[in-house]
């Protein structure tokens, strides 16, 4: 096998364990996102989906897992989110929406629960 066929499979492994982990529920929604790395590599992407813990950021540009990033965004109700997150992974299929699943890192409990009201209102739970 190609190490190019294990680097996928290893994506792919680590995609699934994460999806598996998933404990609260993903509402799609497209917010602008500010992502920052830190070597300073800024993406102005938009999200996918997003949960109490982590969002889908589309994009052909992801970062690898295990990144550390900046993140900067707006709930429709004009409530500015601003934490850190961790790339846990990407996706970077053609035939699939391309982009990175972000585990949000320190989020406040205030910006989680203005994140669930954001849900809740959208996804009418």
């Amino acid at each position: 096998m190609s190490s190019e066929h294990d680097s996928f499979e290893r994506m792919r492994s680590s995609r699934q364990k994460a999806l598996n982990k998933r404990q609260d529920i993903r509402v799609p929604i497209q917010l602008k996102v500010d992502v920052e790395s830190p070597n300073s590599h800024y993406l102005f992407e938009y999200s996918s989906n997003l949960s109490q813990s982590g969002i889908f950021i589309h994009t052909g540009d992801p970062l690898n897992p295990g990144t550390q990033v900046q993140l900067n965004f707006t709930l429709p109700d004009q409530y500015s989110i601003r934490t850190r997150g961790e790339v846990i992974w990407v996706n970077d299929e053609e035939e699939l929406e391309q982009g990175m699943g972000i585990k949000f890192l320190g989020l406040s409990l205030q910006d989680r629960e203005r994140i669930l009201t954001a849900l809740k209102k959208i996804a009418i739970l």
